[in-house]
C-alpha cells in the first residue's frame, strides 16, 4: 500500500522538475519540521521515506520493471511524459513501494472544540475578534494559538475564524457564526 501523500515532507528526494522541488520546500517550511534533501542516488522523480536508514537490500532505488508486481504503466508513463504530474516513485529504505501523489495541501487542523462559551458584545473590537463573558473560565488550550490555515472538517462552513480575548488577554482562535460575530459587534443601543 503506497503511503499517504502527507509523510513527502520527510523524504529524501531525487532531482525532479523544479515546480515539485519548490512545492517539496514550501510543505516543508509550512509545517515547520522535516527536511527536503536532493540526493542524486534516486532515480528522477522518486522519494525516500526512511532516509537516515540504511537501504535494506545491496542495490537500492531500482525502478520497477514491468514484470514487477507492483509496476503500472500508466503511472509510469504519466512520470514520465507528464512535466506537472506530482506523482512519484516511493522507496523505503531503497526498496521501491508503489506510487504517490504529492501535493501542497496542508495537513488538516485539529478538530476545532466544541464550547458552549457566552460573549459579550464590544463594538470597539476588531471585526475578527470578540470577548469572552466576565463570568466565563476559559482554557487557553481549547483554541486554536494561530489562526488556523484551512477550516476544520467538523466546523461548519458559515462558521469564520475569530480571535477570542478575555478580559483583555488573547486566548488564541476559535470559530463562531458569522451571524453571532455581526451581532456582537453591533453597537449598542443608548
Amino acid at each position: 500500500m503506497p503511503p499517504h501523500p502527507a509523510v513527502a515532507y520527510l523524504v529524501l528526494v531525487r532531482p525532479m522538475p523544479r515546480a515539485i522541488i519548490i512545492l517539496l520546500l514550501s510543505i516543508s517550511c509550512a509545517l515547520g519540521q522535516g527536511t527536503v534533501v536532493s540526493d542524486d542516488r534516486l532515480p528522477t522523480a522518486s522519494i525516500e521515506l526512511k532516509r537516515n536508514d540504511s537501504p535494506a537490500t545491496s542495490i537500492p532505488w531500482q525502478l520497477p520493471k514491468p514484470n514487477d508486481p507492483l509496476y503500472d504503466a500508466k503511472k509510469e508513463a504519466a512520470i514520465k511524459n507528464d512535466k506537472e504530474s506530482h506523482l512519484v516513485h516511493v522507496f523505503e529504505r531503497g526498496v521501491f513501494k508503489g506510487y504517490a501523489t504529492l501535493t501542497s495541501e496542508p495537513p488538516p487542523e485539529k478538530p476545532a472544540k466544541e464550547m458552549h462559551d457566552t460573549f459579550t458584545p464590544n463594538s470597539k473590537l476588531p471585526a475578527d475578534a470578540v470577548e469572552l463573558s466576565a463570568s466565563a473560565r476559559p482554557d487557553k488550550a481549547d483554541y486554536f494559538p494561530a489562526r488556523p490555515k484551512t477550516h476544520p472538517a467538523n466546523i461548519p462552513s458559515d462558521y469564520i475564524p475569530v480571535r477570542v480575548f478575555h478580559h483583555g488577554h488573547f486566548l488564541g482562535w476559535s470559530f463562531l457564526p458569522r451571524d453571532a460575530v455581526a451581532t456582537l459587534h453591533k453597537p449598542e443601543k443608548t
